[in-house]
């Protein structure tokens, strides 16, 4: 009856190929082998997990390292720093002038998102990495994101792309002159 209780399990096996799903039957394959004392399942439940570990770390991977992942994050930056040249903007409205530092915006809008989405540094990391302010003067400043290489003043920097820019106090910044 042992026997014919393992081969019910074994077909949950086909799942362990499954992202997520394949985790939560690797697991629940784990314990009922321990149970039954089934090597085969035990190997079976174990492969759900690692093979779930192992999607998601080549995903996570592929979208930080590819063309194609540091293509759709600059695209995200870009969106992300629109976003802020709004939220600065709004500050200057009801503030009356720039902010000195974009830390400074939480204080009309708590839920502003000031980090650089191109950081290579993880949300868990102790020194996260914010998106570039600078207050140029009064009514002027710049705002960018050092790109996948995090390195300031490089070809790989992101600006916003405002069609409208002469209502607000945006600079942009090409070729290390401002425009």
């Amino acid at each position: 009856m042992n026997q014919k209780l393992s081969d019910k399990y074994y077909w949950f096996g086909l799942l362990t190929i499954i992202p997520v799903i394949g985790l939560l039957i690797g697991i629940l394959l784990l314990r009922k082998a321990i149970i039954l004392k089934n090597r085969l399942l035990m190997f079976i439940g174990i492969f759900g997990i690692v093979f779930t570990i192992a999607f998601y770390a080549g995903v996570l991977l592929y979208v930080k390292y590819s063309d194609f992942g540091k293509r759709k994050r600059s695209e995200l930056a870009q969106i992300s720093l629109n976003r802020v040249v709004k939220d600065i903007e709004f500050y200057k409205t009801e503030i009356g002038s720039y902010p000195d530092s974009l830390e400074q915006l939480k204080t009309v809008d708590n839920m502003v998102f000031i980090m650089d989405p191109l950081s290579q540094k993880g949300i868990f990391s102790s020194h996260l990495e914010y998106l570039h302010y600078i207050k140029i003067d009064s009514s002027h400043y710049t705002i960018f994101s050092a790109g996948t290489d995090q390195v300031p003043n490089t070809t790989d920097d992101v600006y916003p792309s405002l069609l409208n820019l002469r209502k607000t106090g945006l600079v942009k910044k090409s070729n290390s002159v401002y425009q």
